[in-house]
């Protein structure tokens, strides 16, 4: 029972990383259930169960590593696996410990996989058990109180080097999550931003969406060329398959230039100009470790929920097969036969000597009346809907244990299915 393979920042530098960002959900598609979560610290393979790594390398990582490269991989299994993906989704394995987007980043891989059949009931348990764990430590701990992220990092590691940012210009390139948070700090330190991106109506919308007060231009990419030979500091995050800044682009400049690679795979082809810096994502490492230590009591009251919250997904799993509700279902059916021949029987409108032949009527009434619901279970048990529907039948039939909201897909509650 489960199964993870993890490529991070502690194991895999930036170029491993990148090559692993080659691959996609659809090159496992011989095992599922499976879901791929890729960020730009992290390359993760979650299965449903223990797969045969001499099998996997073979079929999907020989495509992009060397079995050296691959060896570097972190692995977990069972409850192990379990803790370890409780700890991603909490943030808590992120390089920068609290940063808010890996939660975001892990629903879009879940909805991903989800949305084309590559997962069942064992992953969609595991994920949307993770994600109560994180609400529980955001709500339980101070360890997101000042949100942070590789971007809100490099932002502040350009203030180390320049000072104050206040009237600098920066280029920045890409509109995702790191692209908007990058954008949201330096306005905070009142820099003029160049927005460039691919589909100009996107950046458009980043423009809108950070408000008219501020001051930004927007540009098409085959405007880089120039843009970036005319500025000091810039930040590019795209999701571009290969660099978009070329050493082709480069032009002789006077003055100092502070660039930020905050993409995986690289942003920024491999440059040699005494005149400019590039700092890429795992360079911002110290700063990330200096964030971790202020939050070390925070972290460690953290991993106790953590803990917690693997003893309640192991007793949770216990307790969502379809055969237990199966016989719940059954022996409902049975007890209320019984008390309600119990009371005909008493009242005389059945002869006490007939009991028993009606009581097996009546038990083979029952049988037939479920024996479509329990085969439609039975037919189920594998989707990523059955806990739902265990769900919504416990609480039907008065069986409270379980709450409902414990049994919600992610999936159906961002679809809105579910209020």
């Amino acid at each position: 029972m489960y199964f993870v393979i993890s490529f991070n920042y502690r194991n895999s530098d930036v170029v491993l990383r990148s090559k692993l960002s080659d691959l996609k959900l659809e090159d496992f598609a011989e095992f599922k259930e499976v879901l791929y979560l890729q960020t730009c610290n992290r390359i993760e393979v979650i299965f449903n169960k223990k797969r045969d790594l001499n099998e996997l390398y073979d079929k999907v990582f020989y495509k992009v590593v060397s079995p050296k490269e691959f060896l570097k991989a972190e692995l977990y299994e069972g409850m192990d696996a379990v803790e370890h993906i409780f700890k991603v989704a909490a943030s808590l394995d992120s390089m920068v410990v609290g940063e808010t987007q890996i939660t975001g980043q892990l629903k879009e891989a879940f909805m991903e996989a989800y949305e084309k059949h590559f997962i069942g009931k064992d992953l969609t348990r595991l994920i949307h058990f993770s994600f109560k764990c994180a609400k529980k430590i955001r709500n339980q701990t101070q360890i997101s109180s000042e949100p942070v992220s590789v971007a809100s990092i490099a932002v502040r590691k350009a203030k180390e080097e320049l000072g104050d940012l206040s009237g600098y210009s920066a280029v920045v390139v890409g509109v995702g999550d790191t692209a908007r948070i990058v954008c949201k700090n330096l306005i905070k330190d009142g820099v003029n931003i160049i927005l460039v991106n691919r589909t100009i109506e996107n950046a458009i919308a980043l423009k809108e969406e950070l408000g008219d007060e501020v001051n930004i231009d927007v540009h098409p990419l085959d405007a880089l060329p120039k843009l970036i030979n005319n500025y000091r500091l810039l930040f590019s995050a795209t999701s571009a398959p290969c660099a978009v800044i070329k050493k082709d682009f480069i032009k002789p400049r006077n003055f100092k230039r502070l660039w930020f690679d905050l993409a995986i795979p690289s942003d920024i082809e491999d440059i040699e100009d005494e005149n400019i810096k590039i700092i890429k994502v795992d360079d911002l490492k110290e700063i990330s470790e200096k964030n971790l230590e202020k939050r070390k009591k925070e972290v460690e009251i953290a991993n106790e929920v953590i803990k917690k919250c693997v003893k309640e997904f192991e007793k949770y799993l216990q307790s969502v097969s379809v055969e237990p509700v199966i016989k719940f279902l059954q022996d409902k059916a049975h007890e209320c036969a019984k008390r309600a021949l119990k009371n005909a029987v008493k009242k005389h409108y059945i002869p006490a000597e007939l009991e028993e032949e009606v009581e097996k009527v009546l038990h083979n009434a029952f049988k037939r009346f479920l024996h479509h619901p329990n085969m439609t279970l039975r037919k189920m048990a594998d989707s990523a809907e059955v806990d739902i529907f265990v769900s919504v039948i416990r609480r039907l039939f008065g069986e409270n244990e379980l709450k409902m909201d414990m049994n919600k897909c992610e999936y159906h509650m961002e679809k809105g299915i579910f209020k």
